[in-house]
């Protein structure tokens, strides 16, 4: 890693990001104040985060009802207040949550038990969080048995951001690596798995044969706009939200 700047955290906190020459990784120095940073898990000015799970919810909708078998089940890591998680099993999905840092509101019902097996995990907004990516998701698809994951992340192009790009998010602490295209090709192929990029802020990592149908959705804004009829279609009728109340209240009295 190389010295590429020094910034302010936390308002008050001088500290120096590295740049990794080879695979464009950015990141801060090792993070003492994460305890800190974490004492407010949700950054208060985090005010996209119920439109980011509606769409998140809505392109894992396509996703899973297209290319997965109707009994798979999933992970949210890090899946703060649950909402995800909700939208999904809502639309038919049986995901399951968990978060050591933030309490989970909408689907405290559904945290993942000791020796659960995934056949797909996410991380939505997760990885600008961990210092050490490969080790986190290595240890993840070890614990869940699985080796796919769907994460978003903002990738950034050559040259790098300058200061005020707004993804640093230097007064909150908590965003701490940074990735370009490359570093994301280089930690799938040090997990023995294949990178495929939606858009630079979506991702999936996955040792599966990726089908024609797979690549469609993926690459193609608007075949997935044209699948998503057809996802929505085949999930009729499958929503767990009634049967979730059940098991989470017991039957409903006359």
């Amino acid at each position: 890693m190389e010295f590429a700047f020094k910034e302010t955290v936390l308002g008050r906190l001088n500290v120096s990001y590295y740049s990794c020459p080879v695979c464009g990784l950015l990141q801060t120095e090792a993070p003492y104040w994460l305890e800190e940073a974490y004492q407010q898990p949700i950054s208060s000015g985090d005010t996209g985060l119920v439109a980011r799970n509606i769409e998140n919810s809505l392109f894992l909708q396509t996703l899973l009802a297209l290319t997965f078998p109707a009994n798979a089940r999933y992970v949210d890591l890090a899946g703060g207040y649950g909402l995800l998680t909700r939208l999904l099993r809502d639309k038919g999905f049986d995901c399951f949550t968990t978060d050591p840092y933030c309490p989970n509101l909408f689907a405290s019902t559904f945290e993942p038990p000791a020796s659960f097996s995934a056949d797909a995990l996410f991380a939505f907004e997760v990885l600008e969080h961990i210092y050490n990516p490969l080790e986190f998701i290595d240890q993840q698809f070890e614990k869940y048995d699985c080796r796919t994951l769907v994460f978003s992340t903002l990738t950034f192009q050559v040259p790098r951001p300058p200061k005020d790009w707004w993804y640093y998010a230097f007064d909150a602490g908590q965003h701490i690596t940074f990735y370009e295209r490359r570093s994301l090709e280089f930690l799938a192929a040090r997990l023995h798995c294949r990178y495929y990029q939606v858009n630079p802020g979506l991702h999936v990592i996955s040792d599966a044969h990726c089908t024609s149908i797979t690549r469609l959705i993926l690459k193609d804004k608007w075949t997935r706009k044209l699948l998503s009829i057809y996802a929505r279609f085949k999930m009729r009728g499958r929503s767990l939200t009634w049967s979730d109340h059940l098991t989470t209240k017991g039957p409903r009295t006359p």
